[in-house]
């Protein structure tokens, strides 16, 4: 009924005329034209197809009995299929249009349970596209697939959420398919959260904050013992920053940004057009936010927006606050820009051939960027002088300066230490997955991961 296949142990299923023609243009037919643009939640450089998103219960139950009426394949897995998960994503793949390389995060329905595999159902043949196969890979750094699989119309193909995977770019027509995942019981929780975490923050010398994808902030100790937990959005939680002892900021894939306190209170918020990326606040105490637009938006502390400024055509990544009301940013598009709140002017002082996506200024007179292809760039406000060093292999998410130091994280999975004074680098933390964001506690460097756990490593 079901071919197999292994990629590093794991398993892909691949299960041919799961449905009928009939039964798929029952489900495809009513939500053709209902697909919008994913670059609302996502960057062009990642994905950007169409997508229709859907809670559907029905559809998901139907979906399960039919894989139970078949017989649901051994997963090689002490867990048992327990159902489909009712969020339902459809996609539709235009010219030009792709999903690169890429994992699938693990949902957690509730504390008993978690997705471990993706189901992916394609809704029309390849005859009606040109490219746009299904590419399974051993590692992301690996430029040719160990598997690939050509959509088929009722096709179902069922894999581990782990293994890398690529919805090739469409050169022809458009590709139509259903995705969801299969959720099981869910093994002992031994992550500091439920998914990947976005954000690290210091708010005193012995604590400080997370954030990520579910939805929750938590409050750790030096001993990564959690102090508070606090639910203030209803999607992931990208961002923090502190305004004082008691009161802080946080932006979210919900589109809002909101002002609460440690009891959980919310105190403001405001809910925008467009998903926040990064928060930061200014020596007055306004606000400096960007998002997906390229638009900086400047909100007092109440969050009621004061002005908005054209910077960028694009997502935002990276942001910092500099003096005389000036702040630094650099984006998607790779242009690093010098923009100031009071008369709204606003220079490009670099552009790189890679998206950017971390800015840090806490070294004197220098501007430190991360990259998409790894590469950590210096800018010296003073001479102009630029340097590169290819630091990592993936995209740098966070730069931190520690004495002679600094430190970087990315999605190659590796924690690297650079010496200001040799320029050497060193590798000090490998993982299994992303990392995330780094931050600086007592001489003690703690890193957040797209697993969901917290590392401590001393320097």
């Amino acid at each position: 009924m079901y071919k197999n296949s292994v990629i590093n142990d794991l398993q892909i299923i691949e299960i041919e005329d799961f449905l009928s023609e009939k039964e798929v243009d029952e489900i495809l037919t009513p939500r053709k034209l209902l697909f919008e643009k994913a670059s609302t939640h996502y960057p062009n450089y990642y994905r950007n197809n169409d997508r229709l998103v859907e809670d559907n219960e029905v559809l998901a139950t139907k979906l399960f009995n039919k894989l139970k009426q078949i017989g649901i394949p051994n997963m090689k897995s002490e867990r048992s299929f327990l159902a489909i998960n009712d969020r339902i994503r459809f996609c539709r793949y235009q010219k030009g249009q792709l999903f690169s390389k890429h994992q699938d995060g693990v949902y957690y329905p509730n504390t008993e349970q978690e997705t471990k595999y993706t189901v992916l159902l394609y809704l029309n043949d390849h005859a009606s596209f040109d490219a746009g196969e299904t590419e399974f890979y051993n590692q992301k750094t690996d430029d040719i697939p160990q598997k690939t699989i050509i959509p088929k119309k009722g096709k179902l193909v069922i894999f581990d959420h782990q293994i890398w995977h690529k919805g090739a770019k469409v050169t022809q027509g458009n590709k139509y398919i259903l995705r969801s995942d299969i959720i099981v019981k869910r093994k002992k929780q031994n992550t500091n959260h439920d998914g990947y975490i976005w954000n690290l923050l210091p708010i005193t010398k012995e604590q400080f904050l997370s954030c990520g994808r579910d939805r929750k902030i938590k409050c750790w100790d030096a001993h990564l013992e959690c102090k508070h937990i606090i639910e203030v959005h209803s999607n992931s939680v990208l961002k923090i920053i502190q305004l004082n002892q008691d009161e802080f900021i946080s932006c979210s894939r919900d589109f809002s940004i909101k002002k609460w306190n440690m009891s959980g209170k919310v105190l403001s918020h405001i809910h925008l057009n467009e998903m926040i990326l990064n928060i930061k606040t200014l020596k007055n105490n306004q606000i400096i936010a960007t998002g997906t637009s390229g638009k900086i938006y400047v909100l007092s502390t109440n969050l009621e927006i004061i002005k908005t400024i054209k910077v960028h055509t694009n997502w935002v990544w990276g942001l910092a606050i500099m003096e005389n009301d000036d702040f630094i940013s650099c984006c998607e598009h790779g242009s690093v820009h010098i923009t100031n709140v009071i008369s709204e002017k606003t220079e490009c002082i670099y552009k790189h051939d890679q998206p950017l996506f971390c800015i840090n200024t806490e070294k004197k007179d220098v501007i430190l960027i991360g990259s998409k292809d790894g590469t950590l760039i210096q800018l010296s406000r003073n001479t102009k002088k630029i340097l590169k060093y290819k630091v990592h292999s993936d995209i740098i998410r966070s730069i931190v300066c520690h004495k002679d130091h600094i430190y970087t994280c990315g999605e190659d999975n590796k924690v690297v230490s650079i010496n200001t004074k040799t320029k050497k680098s060193t590798d000090l933390m490998v993982a299994d997955n992303f990392m995330t964001d780094l931050i600086i506690l007592k001489d003690q460097l703690y890193c957040s991961g797209y697993d969901g756990n917290i590392a401590i490593r001393k320097i």
